[in-house]
Order: structure tokens, then C-alpha cells, then sequence
């Protein structure tokens, strides 16, 4: 587990595969982006702990998408008493995360060295025995959620239908879920900005147009769901995805 500072009132948690983040609101309290795998809900605590708080200062749990490296620790945070928020796009994908149909067989990944290590790392982190969904408050698109940071939705469908990003003004930085990553899904090493696909995106020529939505995105930093930061702004994040296209 490893804890870095992104920005002012923001932090990076997780795994070399999976990422999750946490934004301090002050008195406001904690929003987390993302929550991992089902296994994560053991780094909580001491994740929490390593940016002076607890796991009882979390507020709300907003969710990029439904896939099952993203909500794996839903459950516990609806536990402690924060607000879940989901596009209702993916409510069903979230409440039943095997059911997953992606446009690509995952067999056409399967001798990659980064498939295979993040397929054998998902599985031993839970992938495949998903605790229960918690429910969720239904986000839409251009909605700021009342939690804290204020975060500003844009609905970015096509490796979900509910995929979503959220821009975190006051804060200057914006998640993209898995719209753009920042590691190769071949290799698992760092690469220029791409669409996520892994074999994973329900409808890539979809994800492709949904670029074009981040256009408002005031946000220099993107946050991404697997990768590290790209902090070169939105326009030239765009332009690489769009030059590399869905591998």
C-alpha cells in the first residue's frame, strides 16, 4: 500500500494496479474517488490515518463507474455512514459486477504480461466474491454533489454505460476513472495517456466521443483509475488519447 500527495487536499491510495483517492474537505470531512477491490477495505484505516484521519471522517464515496476494482470497498464506507454516489446507468452493473460484458474477449489479453498480473492481483484481491452493493444516490451530468469538495460530474459513457468524471475545482484536479489511463494494459508500465480498455470498454467507439466532453474541464491534473498522474492538462490528454486510439 503507498499513500501520495497529488495536489493540496489530495491523496493517492491503493496498488501499483488499482487506484483509489482522498480529498479533504476539512471540516467538511473526506470524499474518497473510487474504492477499489474488495480486498482494499484493509488499507482504509491506515491510508486514512497517514493524512491525519479516520475512517469515521468519510463523508461520501463517489464512484467513476461499476466495475468491480472501483467499488470493492463500497460496502464498508456505506457501513461507516458516508453517501454512495453512482451514475443509475451502472446500478446493476455495480450490484452484479460478474455480469460484466466487455465489447473485446479478455482471451485476446491473456498472454500480456500487465493482464496477467493485474487478472492474478484482482483475484487474490476479491474480484470474484464481491461483498453486497450498498445503495446508492443517483448522480447526473452536470450536477455539482454535496459532498465534500463539491465535485462537478460530466457523464462519460462507453466503458460503462454510467462511467463518469469528476472535476474537483477548489482543488484543480479532475478523475477520470477509466475514460483515460496512464499504464499500458500489455505491459503494465507507464504509458502516454490511452483509452482503458483491457479488453474492457463495453463500447470503445463510445469512449472515444466522450473525449470530447472533458473540452470544460478546467483541471490540469487527471487523476486516472490505473496509472499515474497526468499533469499537462486535458487538451493534450485528449490528443494522445485520441493519436493512440483503443488498442
Amino acid at each position: 500500500m503507498a499513500v501520495s500527495r497529488v495536489s493540496s487536499g489530495v491523496w493517492r491510495a491503493g496498488t501499483r494496479y488499482v487506484n483509489w483517492y482522498m480529498i479533504d474537505g476539512g471540516k467538511d470531512g473526506v470524499t474518497l474517488v473510487d474504492a477499489g477491490l474488495p480486498a482494499y477495505r484493509r488499507q482504509l484505516g491506515e491510508s486514512l490515518g497517514r493524512i491525519g484521519r479516520s475512517s469515521s471522517d468519510v463523508r461520501a464515496l463517489v464512484l467513476t463507474h461499476g466495475h468491480i476494482d472501483h467499488i470493492g470497498m463500497a460496502g464498508a464506507l456505506a457501513e461507516l455512514g458516508a453517501d454512495i454516489y453512482l451514475h443509475a446507468a451502472d446500478s446493476d452493473l455495480a450490484v452484479h459486477p460478474l455480469s460484466a460484458r466487455p465489447e473485446r474477449s479478455l482471451l485476446r489479453y491473456a498472454y500480456y504480461p500487465g493482464m496477467v498480473a493485474f487478472v492474478g492481483h484482482a483475484i487474490a484481491s476479491g474480484a470474484l466474491r464481491p461483498s453486497p452493493m450498498p445503495h446508492t444516490r443517483a448522480i447526473t451530468d452536470g450536477a455539482v454533489l454535496d459532498a465534500p469538495g463539491h465535485p462537478l460530474v460530466t457523464h462519460v459513457p462507453g466503458h460503462t454505460d454510467g462511467s463518469c468524471v469528476f472535476e474537483f475545482r477548489e482543488h484543480e484536479v479532475v478523475f477520470v476513472g477509466d475514460l483515460l489511463c496512464t499504464v499500458s494494459p500489455f505491459t503494465g508500465r507507464p504509458a502516454d495517456p490511452q483509452l482503458q480498455t483491457r479488453g474492457s470498454n463495453k463500447n470503445s467507439d463510445q469512449a472515444m466521443t466522450s473525449l470530447r466532453r472533458l473540452g470544460n474541464v478546467q483541471a490540469r491534473v487527471i487523476l486516472p483509475g490505473h496509472g499515474t498522474p497526468w499533469n499537462d492538462g486535458v487538451e493534450a490528454a485528449i490528443a494522445s488519447a485520441m493519436r493512440i486510439g483503443c488498442t
